[in-house]
């Protein structure tokens, strides 16, 4: 249990490490946090592809990975030419260097750093799953909710103090950034807070007091009052400020990955729900509502969603950047122009945001597609169903408590997939961090079926 509680402190620390440095955005941040995960990965050894139902899945994370290689080798001229047609117009229009042989990749750069986030996410999920199933689960929630809180109060203070600077005195690299609390842009942070909030939850319900049957309401109410102690405080205070942080942020994606989310959460958790669950899921409910009902800047809300609704310019906005994004993805469709490249690569399509770059699709889906063609977003696909069957099967053979924690990660997991029709938050090291993080959640074999670990 020492051992356990050891890597789940060093996953809580690594967390911490890049959420709160901009979201770990800058190679300076990731680049440490990549070395560490692989250190961790040599010490803990966690069993890769060798477990029964998650085996697929490991193996179609790994094609992946090599599919994202592949895109940096450099191929033969006539190969080149006819499986990537458009991209010498591409790189000719970018004034980009002409040489013989080309990788797929426009910027091989930029897709070796895509492919080291990507591989220490998947690092970390293996990791994160291993700890799981030592028992170490509650620890990494634990962890997430207190990492949480600080970011939200991060996001608050700022709120009221500069719009324009991060922590309030340092100021992004990136050009029109909005810091809002550790991260450069709002919607990312709400991708964080769309992930935690469901997870914690879930915690929450899971570790409800038991029923006190025989009692009167009076009685009931003095013992649930007794049972909150300081852990489910916090916990519950984590929850209430990370969505109230979402809502005073204003985020469209955010609101509406994080009702999603909730919406999951309380569909999966609804079979498994004993009476003491479900008097804590309302009481905690009606604490979240008056937190929300009371700080909220409801006004605030209503504008960002009338600009939504409202007719907007055919040059403006995220249609429109959807618009230039579809004709690129096109263009590329099979191979793509390089994962980590469509910033660049889409400046030749651009028509909408005159004056501005588009650093982003703003669709996640659709940034994939330009970046990975069918060569990446075939696997990616594979990924997905392969992980929601998982998880689906990890529901059914679940049958303690921790399984409204499972749900949990999954909604959160699920919130972000909604997320990611608006924006492209998980490009961010510290939310694909905590993504891979609920993905082993919600996967990890239940207790009574993990198998013994073995040293060689």
């Amino acid at each position: 249990m020492a051992v356990t509680r050891a890597w789940a402190a060093g996953v809580a620390v690594l967390l911490a490490a890049v959420t709160f440095p901009a979201g770990g955005v800058y190679p300076w941040v990731w680049v440490p946090a990549a070395i560490v995960i692989l250190a961790m990965a040599l010490g803990l050894r966690p069993r890769i592809a060798c477990h029964g139902r998650s085996q697929p899945l490991d193996v179609l994370l790994m094609l992946a990975g090599i599919a994202v290689i592949i895109q940096c080798v450099p191929l033969p001229d006539a190969l080149f030419r006819r499986i990537d047609p458009q991209a010498l117009p591409l790189r000719a229009a970018l004034l980009l260097p002409v040489t013989v042989p080309l990788p797929i990749s426009l910027l091989p750069r930029n897709t070796l750093a895509a492919l080291t986030i990507f591989g220490t996410a998947a690092l970390l999920f293996w990791i994160c799953r291993e700890i799981c199933e030592m028992g170490g689960t509650g620890r990494l929630v634990r962890s997430i909710a207190a990492i949480g809180m600080l970011a939200s109060i991060a996001a608050i203070v700022q709120r009221g103090i500069n719009g324009e600077l991060l922590y309030g005195y340092w100021r992004p690299l990136d050009a029109g950034a909005r810091p809002y609390g550790p991260f450069v842009n709002r919607n990312h942070f709400a991708t964080w807070a769309i992930m935690a909030c469901p997870l914690i939850f879930g915690y929450l319900l899971a570790r409800a007091p038991d029923a006190r049957k025989g009692l009167a309401i009076a009685q009931r109410f003095v013992s649930a009052v007794k049972h909150l102690e300081t852990v489910r405080v916090w916990l519950a205070a984590s929850v209430a400020v990370l969505t109230l942080a979402v809502l005073i942020s204003a985020s469209r994606s955010g609101i509406i990955g994080l009702i999603g989310a909730f919406a999951i959460t309380t569909v999966l958790s609804k079979g498994r729900q004993m009476p003491a669950t479900r008097r804590w899921m309302v009481v905690q409910g009606l604490v979240l509502a008056a937190v929300v009902v009371s700080f909220a800047n409801f006004t605030s809300l209503a504008n960002r969603f009338d600009e939504t609704l409202a007719a907007s310019s055919p040059i403006r906005g995220r249609t429109a950047i959807w618009r230039d994004a579809a004709r690129l993805a096109a263009d590329f469709r099979w191979t793509g122009t390089g994962a980590g490249t469509f910033a660049a690569a889409i400046v030749p399509y651009q028509t909408t945001e005159p004056g501005y770059t588009i650093g982003q699709a703003h669709n996640h889906y659709l940034q994939l597609a330009a970046e990975g063609g069918f060569m990446i977003t075939a696997p990616a696909a594979l990924i997905l169903v392969g992980f929601l069957l998982l998880f689906r099967r990890r529901l059914m053979d679940d049958r303690g408590p921790d399984y409204l924690i499972r749900a949990g990660a999954g909604a959160g997991i699920v919130g972000v997939m909604i997320q990611s029709f608006w924006d492209s938050g998980l490009r961010m090291p510290a939310n694909a961090m905590l993504f891979a993080v609920l993905g082993a959640i919600a996967i990890h074999a239940p207790a009574d079926m993990a198998a013994p670990r073995t040293r060689g």
